[in-house]
């Protein structure tokens, strides 16, 4: 169980550091009060959300079939 829950925390830190950049780049091509940033922030949020979603999907997944709580 640990083996999922530390891939589900690196994968979860790799996109959110991933979004970040992209994030910051569009503030340095387009500017933080332009309404592009602010969709790509918007975007980007959407993405963070539905990739937490999907991760903790699949450590539900693998929760459920052991019974790691008791180890």
């Amino acid at each position: 169980m640990w083996e999922t829950t530390g891939w589900c925390l690196r994968t979860w830190l790799k996109v959110t550091f991933v979004l970040a950049v992209l994030i910051g780049v569009a503030a340095m091509v387009w500017g933080v009060g332009s309404r592009p940033f602010v969709l790509t922030v918007v975007a980007a949020v959407v993405l963070e959300l539905l990739t937490i979603r999907g991760l903790l999907r699949e450590w539900a997944f693998d929760a459920r079939g052991r019974w790691w709580w008791f180890w």
